[in-house]
């Protein structure tokens, strides 16, 4: 690193100088360079100018060129195509304008039948570009650098189209430009000194050139170079090498003619950069050579100078400093160096030396005092050198290692006294000290008469006047005493670990002044569902779970009166686990100091056993009471059976003998309605031991609510409002349509009494939950059920609510808190429930309502259902979609289309099999579903299915006949059939056959 202050004078005074100057060199420079720049802008600027000179001298020619062509084409002659007139008049053009090469006449074959110069046979023109584009353009068309067939020299050739009076092109007119007049036409342009320029054409073929033009022409550009130029912009300027290899300033335009896209010429001029910045070179070059003459006489005068005003009086300075370092304290000089700066630093000389020979004598006197400070240090200070051997060492050290004196160890290596488990361990320090670090270690020594002791020493590097380390400093501590106490106290605390670590109770132990928690093991945050690391920053002061249980006044008497409490508590963790906690809680005074013991065990499990327990109980109970409800209703049934079975038969055989006409049709109709009543009654007494036989059918249970929604309403009280939230695809039920009816009705119209006569909200929900056997044990009688998914249909009210007792007793047959009821109503509801397998939750408080769960197993799908026994709602399911109707009747098409674009459907119609399968090629992205007539002409239904689900196996098909269903069903099992509808059908059916299967295509 470069350090001024390590120079001579003489030096430095040079540097001074130089430093000086520095600014002004550096202002010439900047003037030189910004001279320079200057200059080549100015040659940039020229550059522009000469290229626009260029271009301005060739525009003028396309447009002197583009005026005779015009004028041509107007001729009488060259319209009639007169050759011989319109050459003489080509020839005298040619001699007017130097310029052209030549002027020729083609056909719209491109045959040139016209020359101002005489050709030997008829050219053709057809594949030169002029031609061409004149041709395609109608316009004044560029052509490309070439060495003409008739003049035999290089020319540049433009095409002007030639036209009939329909304004069509039968030929072109061309004039040729003689390259080489090029030359002759710039050089009259004076060009400034060193500026040259290049003509291109379209390709890039140098057209002209102003230095060596002979030696250029014809031949290609630069490709590099040429290719900027097209990409670049219409005028550029750039610095780049030139034709030559000399660096250049070049500007270029490009030349189009109207309509032309591509450039027909491209113009370069440049200067080398050297001419253009030859007058700034020149003056920074002088500028600089004036200051180099100046800033050396400025360092002669600085180096006489400075001999004799500060070398030779330095230098008395330096050989009275020697003589000081030599130990002379008597040596002066600020005699022999007045005035300036340098003679106030020869009398501070003098005042140094006076007091470095005070402070020798102070020094002397702090050495002594520091010896006696070591010696009677209780502790061990010590010296060793790289091997370990002592240097020195004070008598308390002496005493720990049993030496009677200094001399007896002075030299001897210390590492023999450490114990062996030890030693490398103190020669590891012993090395690290002198490479400069500081350590610290705990070792076991044995002294020289054979006592073992524990020392505990910090080693720190000792360094001369140099900064070199030269001993190992160590200051020892005798630690036996302490080490004992610490394994006592270490063997006492791992006896606690251990009984924190592996108690299956929780402990905690709280600061008793501040309520933070200062320990605790494992099992208590296992318990609390935490962690360890967040508990620990818990404080029970603050605990929410303990203010709302009365864990915390009870924690604070003990900590007042000291007395040991126990308390059983259901508490929320501040993690959220709500568990059953029996605490004890005791005091702990540690130093004085208060401390909270607190050993937690849960208790939930126990709680839950003895809770399932009872509750396994009551519904044995229960179940005990329907079985013997069902043989009641059983043996009252089969024989109710056996007497409806005649009333029955005998209803229908007189309706089959009696005139359509008679009067007693009426009341045997009753009789045979009111008997299907009563049977239907004695089925359901069965079903409400769960024990019954139902008309299982596979339905959605949203459609069965949505269904019943209005009965609903109007069986509750009017100042009760019914919600539904439904939720949207719901897995599928297999249940008997009318027993679930009748559940639901039960559990509303019960909601609506709860409600009373004051207002309220019935909220009818449904939804799916997976029921696993702990969610199932806490249900109503769950003894068969199976793990699984569930459907549920929940009913809740806001209204009085119910106590636990009579939660208890409301599925017992006959009881009842109605003072009209018969107390079957909620039986009935659960053996309803049973006998599809399912079960009922129920939640309720006194004053805050009730909430019904009825859970029911989903119907697991295999392969196609049977279909379900249809429901007559009398209202039509609407829809969307576009559906294929494939009927040969036309009057069946006609029918079909008007009822399905009621519900709200798209149509297509096919007469036959190879119709419908026609269409669906071509459309079938659009079709959602087809109906499919099973009877056809051509193709029947059966064939058109097959090559339907060819085309696509997702297609949904509903087959329509008059067959029966069950015929149907069984002819087509396992071919893929969504649906079957039975002629004739209602229009309320087709709605609710179509949705169904929609819902299904939905949830696949």
């Amino acid at each position: 690193m470069f350090r001024p202050s390590l120079l001579s004078i003489r030096f430095l005074l040079l540097l001074i100088i130089f430093v000086v100057a520095l600014p002004a060199a550096g202002v010439i420079l900047y003037s030189g360079i910004e001279f320079r720049n200057t200059m080549l802008d100015q040659a940039r600027q020229e550059t522009l100018q000469l290229s626009e000179r260029i271009a301005t001298e060739q525009r003028n020619l396309v447009v002197a060129a583009e005026q005779l062509v015009a004028s041509l084409a107007q001729l009488p002659e060259v319209k009639e195509r007169d050759k011989a007139r319109v050459e003489q008049i080509l020839r005298e053009l040619l001699k007017l304008n130097p310029m052209y090469a030549n002027i020729t006449i083609s056909d719209r074959r491109g045959m040139m039948w016209a020359s101002a110069v005489p050709v030997s046979q008829p050219l053709n023109l057809s594949t030169r570009r002029f031609f061409k584009s004149a041709m395609t353009s109608g316009r004044l068309s560029s052509g490309e650098y070439i060495v003409s067939r008739i003049i035999t020299k290089p020319i540049f050739n433009l095409g002007y189209p030639l036209k009939d009076q329909d304004g069509r092109s039968v030929g072109v007119i061309g004039v040729s430009i003689n390259i080489g007049n090029y030359q002759h036409l710039l050089q009259q342009m004076s060009l400034p000194s060193g500026f040259s320029f290049v003509i291109l054409d379209h390709e890039g073929i140098i057209l002209a050139r102003g230095i060596d033009h002979a030696r250029y022409v014809g031949k290609s550009y630069p490709a590099e170079a040429f290719h900027r130029i097209q990409q670049g912009p219409e005028i550029g300027t750039e610095i780049r090498a030139g034709l030559q290899g000399d660096r250049r300033i070049i500007s270029y335009r490009k030349l189009r003619l109207p309509g032309e896209a591509t450039p027909y010429m491209y113009v370069t001029a440049g200067i080398p950069i050297e001419v253009a910045t030859r007058d700034a070179n020149r003056a920074l070059t002088r500028s600089m050579l004036l200051l180099s003459s100046v800033l050396l006489l400025a360092c002669g005068c600085a180096i006489l100078i400075g001999k004799r005003c500060i070398g030779d009086r330095i230098r008395a300075l330096e050989d009275a400093s020697e003589r000081l370092a030599g130990g002379d304290a008597q040596v002066r000089v600020s005699a022999l160096v007045v005035g300036g700066e340098l003679g106030s630093l020869a009398r501070t000389f003098d005042a140094m030396a006076e007091q470095l020979r005070a402070r020798e004598d102070a020094l002397a006197r702090s050495e002594a005092f520091l010896n006696t400070i070591i010696q009677t240090e209780p502790e061990c200070v010590k010296l060793l050198d790289r091997e370990g051997r002592l240097e020195m060492m004070n008598h308390a050290g002496l005493a720990m290692i049993e030496a009677d004196s200094l001399a007896q160890v002075q030299g001897e290596c210390m590492y023999a006294l450490v114990t062996p488990e030890y030693r490398d361990a103190f020669i590891e320090l012993t090395r690290n000290v002198f490479r400069g670090a500081v350590g610290n270690l705990v070792f076991e020594a044995t002294g020289l008469k054979g006592r073992r002791i524990w020392l505990d020493t910090h080693a720190v590097p000792f360094r001369n006047d140099h900064g070199e380390i030269v001993s190992l400093l160590g200051i020892t501590r005798d630690i036996t005493e302490h080490r004992k106490s610490e394994e006592e106290r270490r063997e006492n605390l791992l006896l606690f670990e251990s009984l924190m670590r592996y108690s299956p109770m929780g402990i905690r132990i709280f600061d008793g002044d501040s309520g933070q928690c200062i320990l605790l093991n494992q099992a208590t945050a296992e318990i609390a569902g935490g962690q360890v690391e967040a508990m620990q920053e818990q404080n029970f002061r603050t605990l929410r779970s303990w203010q709302e249980s009365g864990l915390l006044v009870v924690a604070e008497k003990v900590l007042e009166d000291g007395v040991a409490r126990v308390r059983d508590v259901d508490l929320t963790t501040s993690f959220g686990r709500q568990v059953a906690m029996s605490y004890s809680l005791s005091r702990l005074l540690m130093k004085d100091k208060k401390h909270l013991l607190v050993v937690g065990r849960d208790v939930t499990d126990e709680r839950r056993l003895a809770q399932e327990k009872t509750q396994m109980e009551a519904q044995i109970l229960h179940v005990q009471k329907l079985e013997s409800l069902g043989v009641l209703a059983g043996g009252i049934a089969h024989d109710f059976n056996n007497i409806l079975m005649a009333i029955m038969g005998n209803a229908e055989l007189a309706l089959l003998r009696l005139p359509q006409e008679s009067p007693v049709r009426t009341n045997l109709h009753n009789i045979e309605k009111s008997s299907q009543r009563a049977a239907d009654l004695a089925q359901q007494m069965l079903a409400y031991s769960g024990k019954g036989s139902f008309v299982i059918e596979v339905l959605d249970v949203n459609a069965i609510i949505t269904e019943m929604s209005h009965m609903l309403e109007v069986s509750i009280s009017k100042k009760a409002e019914m919600r539904l939230e439904l939720a949207g695809d719901l897995p599928l039920l297999e249940v008997d349509a009318t027993q679930i009816r009748q559940v639901i009705m039960n559990l509303v119209i019960n909601a609506s009494e709860a409600i009373g006569d004051r207002s309220g909200v019935i909220l009818v929900r449904t939804g799916t939950s997976t029921l696993d056997a702990a969610a199932l044990s806490r249900l109503w009688l769950t003894d068969r059920l199976q793990e699984g998914l569930y459907v549920y249909v929940e009913v809740a009210d806001d209204g009085c609510g119910m106590d636990r007792d009579t939660l208890d007793k409301i599925f017992d047959p006959f009881f009842t808190t109605k003072f009209t009821g018969r107390g079957l109503g909620m039986a009935a509801v659960l053996g309803i429930v049973r006998g599809h397998r399912g079960t009922i939750e129920v939640h309720s408080e006194p004053g805050q309502g009730s909430v019904f769960r009825v859970y029911l197993p989903a119907y697991q799908a295999t392969e196609l259902r049977p279909p379900a026994r249809q429901q007559h709602t009398g209202v039509a399911a609407c829809g969307s979609g576009t559906v294929l109707l494939v009927d040969d009747e036309e009057a069946i098409r006609s029918l079909g289309r008007e009822m399905l674009e009621s519900l709200g459907y798209s149509v297509l119609t096919a007469e036959d099999g190879s119709a419908a399968v026609e269409i669906f090629q071509q459309r079938g992205d659009e079709v959602d579903c087809v109906i499919l007539d099973l009877t056809m002409p051509h193709m029947d239904g059966e064939q058109a299915l097959q090559l339907l689900r060819a085309l696509d196996p997702q297609v949904q098909v509903i087959l329509s006949s008059g067959y029966s269903e069950q015929e149907i069903t069984e002819r087509f099992t396992g071919r893929g059939l969504a649906g079957f509808i039975q002629k004739p059908y209602r229009l309320a059916d087709l709605g609710q056959k179509l949705q169904r299967v929609r819902t299904t295509t939905r949830r696949r």
